[in-house]
């Protein structure tokens, strides 16, 4: 039996090159830039970047896990995430997405049963 509580914990630190930073989670790290719009060196990912595939993430692991407790025959979840920054927006602290959008590809479940694991995903 699973645990009953899951403590996920992640670290991000400075490297000493303007804009680059590591982030480590467990075994796994990555390699942060910021992009070169604000100085860093635009090579690696981007913490929004990194923002949307969490978010994207969990929503493919979401579909599936829902797929799975319906025994639906699930073929293959895609969810794709873009988002906007308004660079010239004059406002106090980091920079935010002005919109956000969502787009989810399911194969192998009829299109109603596909809303309802989009609709639950929504919800949550």
């Amino acid at each position: 039996m699973a645990d009953r509580y899951i403590n996920p914990k992640v670290k991000t630190v400075s490297t000493g090159i303007p804009g680059r930073h590591l982030w480590n989670a467990r075994h796994n790290q990555l390699v942060v830039d910021d992009g070169a719009y604000h100085g860093g060196p635009g090579e690696a990912p981007g913490a929004g970047e990194l923002f949307l595939a969490g978010i994207t993430g969990c929503a493919t692991h979401m579909v599936e896990r829902l797929a799975h407790a319906a025994n639906a025959p699930l073929k293959r979840v895609e969810v794709a995430m873009e988002a906007l920054i308004d660079t010239q927006a004059k406002r106090e602290g980091p920079a935010i997405f002005e919109n956000a959008r969502l787009h989810f590809t399911i194969a192998g479940v009829d299109e109603k049963l596909a809303r309802e694991f989009v609709e639950t995903y929504k919800r949550h």
